[in-house]
């Protein structure tokens, strides 16, 4: 399963980084409803899903690297 990062929308494309940190670009009409920027989508067997479960592990990690930066100072 591959993992892609929404970071923008414009017009009718959502520009996604992957996680390799290289970017593509997709048709949002490729994508499921409700796809924003900052959903993480889930690509398997050719259909793209948005990935709750991702989204919030990737959440709390940058929250807690967050919390170490500025606890520190």
């Amino acid at each position: 399963m591959e993992y892609l990062s929404v970071d923008r929308i414009e017009n009718s494309i959502a520009i996604c980084e992957k996680e390799d940190m290289s970017t593509v670009e997709l048709a949002l009409s490729l994508l499921p409803n409700g796809v924003r920027e900052g959903s993480v989508l889930a690509f398997e067997n050719g259909v793209y899903t948005i990935d709750k479960s991702e989204e919030e592990k990737r959440k709390e990690r940058i929250s807690k690297l967050q919390n170490l930066i500025f606890d520190d100072e």
